[in-house]
């Protein structure tokens, strides 16, 4: 089966949704001839053909959404029997959908008929949305049930949408003391302070002014690792200047081997203010790292965990109090760390790249059929 892949930046470093096009991709490849399609390309040598496309010289992310939508049009018109789009364009006739819609988004915040029709990015955007969701013989597939749920609320017209959850590669043992000893070295981090994970490229919608406060108040040494985009790191200097004697936090920028990452931490906050499902999470636990995270509708992914035992949920993105008593109890509650450790990873365990490509495999199967 010839397969295209429609992903801007198909790279496990640029992130969720990008990481997620990329392992699925490779979970596909011994049975599926894929060629990606995008603008950046980060994989490894000879597993997949590439399409390039390129670049707008101008610094207007709706124009080049417009422009890769029609570029990727003209290329993947013929000589392909799937095309899969994880960007929002208005062909391809399977599109994942990461995020929460415009559409939806809109109508959550009340954004008039009038606002909408004087802002020309609102209106490419909706315009390609709707192409991309509501064309008969187009499939969606959403990465969450809420998600799934609120945009048939948003959009009516929706012809048809399912829920496959991401996938992760789940280890087949935990990583020894002296392994993860050498992952902390690897990361330049002292090796008698607890270490709190902190992994996600918008440092604000995640919510790492609220992890810094809550570590100020912690009355333990603790190193902090934040793993993202290292030009956002200035503006929280006066925050990690705050954090007192003992405690410190490196910002590391994008990390290619995260398994050092997941071996060196000794718990991941996660407080976001808007994740659908957070492959992070999936991937902390995976690794046998506690998990703490925010309720729905923060994360909706939350839904599906259960606290004070697969994960440590906070009812408030914004309440540091709230976190900064979460990590006491993931960081030195012996009982409490294990149990979230054991169902942690029986919880990931659920979610396998295999069983994931074959939901996909019976989508491309009512594409195929239709074809015919």
């Amino acid at each position: 089966m010839k397969v295209a892949v429609l992903s801007r930046h198909f790279s496990t470093l640029a992130g969720g949704a990008e990481s997620y096009a990329v392992q699925l991709a490779e979970a596909m490849r011994s049975e599926c001839e894929i060629t990606v399609i995008s603008q950046s390309f980060d994989a490894p040598r000879g597993h997949f053909s590439h399409i390039p496309v390129p670049t707008l010289p101008i610094r207007s992310r709706w124009l080049n959404q417009l422009w890769f939508n029609w570029y990727s049009r003209r290329v993947s018109a013929a000589g392909f029997d799937i095309v899969h789009s994880h960007e929002n364009v208005t062909h391809g006739q399977v599109h994942t959908i990461h995020v929460k819609t415009v559409h939806a988004s809109l109508q959550q915040k009340k954004v008039g008929l009038v606002r909408r029709w004087l802002n020309p990015r609102l209106l490419a955007y909706l315009w390609i949305e709707r192409k991309r969701l509501c064309r008969v013989g187009q499939r969606a597939v959403f990465v969450s049930q809420l998600l799934l749920d609120e945009t048939r609320l948003a959009v009516p017209a929706l012809w048809s949408g399912v829920f496959i959850p991401p996938g992760v590669v789940v280890p087949e043992i935990a990583l020894t003391s002296a392994q993860r000893a050498a992952a902390r070295n690897t990361l330049g981090l002292v090796g008698d302070k607890m270490v709190v994970g902190f992994i996600g490229h918008d440092f604000k919608k995640k919510g790492l002014d609220t992890l810094l406060k809550a570590v100020a108040l912690l009355p333990m040494d603790v190193q902090v690792v934040v793993i993202g985009k290292p030009t956002q790191a200035q503006a929280y200097t006066d925050l990690v200047r705050q954090l007192g004697p003992g405690k410190e936090c490196l910002f590391l920028g994008t990390v290619r081997d995260m398994s050092a990452v997941y071996g060196a931490i000794d718990c991941l906050a996660h407080p976001t203010t808007q994740d659908v499902f957070p492959m992070v999470l999936l991937e902390a636990m995976a690794n046998h790292v506690p998990v703490i995270t925010t309720m729905a509708p923060f994360n909706s992914m939350a839904s599906l965990l259960t606290d004070q035992v697969n994960t440590l949920l906070l009812p408030d993105p914004l309440d540091e109090k709230a976190l900064a008593e979460a990590l006491i109890s993931a960081l030195t509650v012996p009982d409490l760390r294990r149990n979230l450790i054991d169902q942690g990873r029986r919880f990931a365990q659920q979610y396998s790249w295999s069983d994931v490509k074959q939901q996909y495999y019976d989508v491309y199967s009512e594409v195929l059929s239709q074809k015919k």
